[in-house]
């Protein structure tokens, strides 16, 4: 008879939600099945003392609240997909205990230097200063669950080490974001109307303002020795009322099926994945183009920097000079030698379950 499986009770967004960390949990239940009898949990409600463990996936938004509120509950492991979470507590305030809601307010009242005593005050607070920015506020948040968890896992070496410094006694873990290998696709290039002797720089996902992209497009424009081979691809949906510039230089793709989004990373010569501002959130497509050994141009900001940084791989800061620093960053990736993709196991999904089984656990780093 087979030894049983210690039972874990995993909580995050539901698997139709419209979210990345849905799709993130229903992918790496399989990798959890060698280790666990699991059962999937959204909404509040079931207990979490009934499991031998628990993962509480932590993002920013409501489809997150059953994982907070399990977390206060019980502590556990938790799985931070994001740090700055404050807009999940403006979403859940209604939900939230009184105690909460005032260690959120305290947070606020230190990092704006004005005590706030009830969510009216905090909202005039934030509606007579316009410039302040409620969502990338750095209000220490992240406290709330650090200070509940058992141990706190992040997909970036970088954030690991600056929430360390932040947290010297918690146990805070690098947890690679597991990334599948992928096969170049015969065609792509074409199907896109991409000339194959171009040289194609290119940024994926949601094409938003918090991905730097009117940054992009003013470094794109004043690149005055650009070779004429270059072309910028935007390979995504526009937000935040993107208009793509009438240039043939600059080609925007729409909305993209997971398989030709896939196909576009490795048919690109290098990626720009910027970001800013910031709120602790991993870059699927950064870690992508990463794993797969990919010129890449990133922000110089924790979540975005490789576990082992190689020289194709640079950053830029955001600032004065991000503009010109870019167009430096893009003319050298331009006249870099080419070099085939190649998949970094560490990235595999296979890896995840290991790490996070002895994370779970309580077994080594």
């Amino acid at each position: 008879m087979s030894e049983q499986l210690p039972t874990l009770g995993v909580w995050g967004p539901a698997p139709r939600d419209k979210s990345g960390v849905a799709g993130y949990i229903t992918q790496s239940l399989p990798h959890l099945a060698a280790h666990f009898t699991t059962r999937r949990i959204a909404g509040p409600g079931i207990d979490p003392t009934a499991f031998d463990h628990v993962l509480y996936h932590l993002g920013n938004n409501t489809l997150h609240h059953g994982a907070f509120r399990a977390l206060a509950a019980r502590p556990g492991t938790v799985l931070l997909h994001e740090y700055n979470n404050l807009d999940y507590y403006y979403e859940a305030w209604d939900q939230l205990p009184a105690a909460e809601q005032q260690a959120v307010l305290t947070r606020i009242s230190t990092a704006v230097g004005t005590h706030l005593d009830t969510r009216a005050a905090m909202e005039r607070h934030f509606a007579d200063h316009p410039h302040v920015d409620r969502y990338s506020l750095n209000a220490h948040i992240e406290d709330l669950a650090i200070e509940a968890a058992t141990r706190v896992l992040v997909h970036s070496p970088l954030l690991a080490e600056h929430l360390a410094d932040r947290h010297p006694t918690a146990d805070i873990r690098h947890l690679p974001f597991p990334v599948h290998p992928l096969n170049p696709v015969t065609g792509t290039r074409a199907r896109h109307g991409l000339p194959e002797q171009a040289f194609v720089f290119a940024t994926f996902g949601f094409l938003g303002a918090y991905k730097r992209i009117p940054v992009i497009l003013d470094a794109w424009r004043n690149w005055t020795d650009r070779p004429a081979n270059a072309l910028l691809l935007l390979a995504g949906e526009a937000r935040d009322g993107l208009t793509v510039p009438d240039d043939p230089t600059v080609r925007h793709t729409g909305y993209l099926t997971d398989a030709e989004f896939n196909a576009l990373l490795l048919a690109a010569d290098c990626g720009i994945q910027l970001r800013g501002p910031w709120l602790g959130e991993t870059s699927g497509p950064a870690s992508a183009l990463i794993a797969h050994r990919r010129p890449t141009i990133l922000s110089d900001i924790p979540g975005m920097h490789p576990r082992c940084p190689e020289e194709i791989h640079l950053t830029v800061s955001q600032g004065e000079r991000e503009s010109a620093d870019l167009i430096d960053a893009m003319r050298t990736q331009y006249h870099r030698t080419p070099t085939p993709a190649a998949y970094d196991p560490a990235f595999s999904w296979p890896a995840w379950g290991e790490h996070i089984a002895a994370a779970l656990t309580g077994g080594p780093r």
